[in-house]
């Protein structure tokens, strides 16, 4: 399966305030992946409302066993949460990762600083 479909950007949300300021949260890339999308499959949908949640994209990777449930995600300039990693073998018997994503209604900051635009 080619990666041709886009880019990702591996997130987690940290505080940056100097002390004594108000708390402020904001974005800070750990990593980015070319990647290919996935279809959700009914299973999937059925699963993840089963427990008041939604999946709003799958994708997948070359393998990355650094990434995290909880951690976050942007694609363009969406933003989510990621609700399930899976480390798996692709047909060919490669190292790949799917990534569930859920689409985020609160949007953060990303420091710019830390964007790396080589994957």
């Amino acid at each position: 399966m080619p990666f041709d479909d886009g880019l990702i950007s591996i997130l987690t949300l940290e505080s940056v305030e100097e002390p004594g300021d108000m708390p402020k949260e904001q974005y800070v890339q750990k990593s980015q992946h070319f990647f290919g999308e996935r279809t959700v499959g009914l299973n999937r949908q059925y699963q993840a409302k089963s427990v008041n949640e939604q999946v709003d994209r799958l994708v997948r990777i070359w393998e990355d066993r650094t990434i995290r449930i909880g951690m976050h995600a942007q694609i363009d300039e969406e933003q989510y949460r990621i609700d399930n990693v899976q480390h798996l073998k692709d047909e060919d018997g490669l190292k790949v990762t799917d990534i569930t994503l859920r689409r985020l209604d609160e949007l953060y900051d990303i420091d710019e600083k830390q964007i790396d635009t080589d994957p």
